[in-house]
């Protein structure tokens, strides 16, 4: 998986939590996220993935290692809306996600 890929599968770990709870806090930052506004690979407001590169130093991560980076870089942000958010997804249900989207054609698979 690479930066781009785990970038994404926070922002759908995120919005589906946003799509069953419709907090307006969440649904600002996930517009400022998205990962699908422009072609280019990114987020709406740069800045969002940029920091986020900046937090995931390495170019390549581990399917079993994603999970947990994911989570610690959730808790860095800082904002209890998010970490709630994301406390409702279960290691098992990112990896099954995870490999399904990973399997997909998808934005950012050519970065492998």
């Amino acid at each position: 998986m690479n930066k781009f890929e785990l970038f994404t599968m926070i922002f759908y770990s995120l919005d589906y939590y946003w799509q069953n709870h419709k907090s307006e806090d969440l649904g600002m930052f996930l517009s400022d996220m998205s990962p699908f506004t422009f072609k280019e690979i990114g987020s709406a407001i740069p800045d969002v993935y940029e920091d986020f590169c900046k937090f995931v130093k390495v170019d390549e991560i581990d399917l079993k290692d994603s999970f947990d980076i994911a989570g610690t870089y959730v808790a860095s942000l800082n904002r209890p809306y998010i970490t709630e958010a994301f406390s409702w997804v279960t290691e098992e249900s990112w990896n099954k996600t995870a490999v399904k989207y990973l399997a997909s054609d998808h934005k950012g698979k050519e970065l492998e």
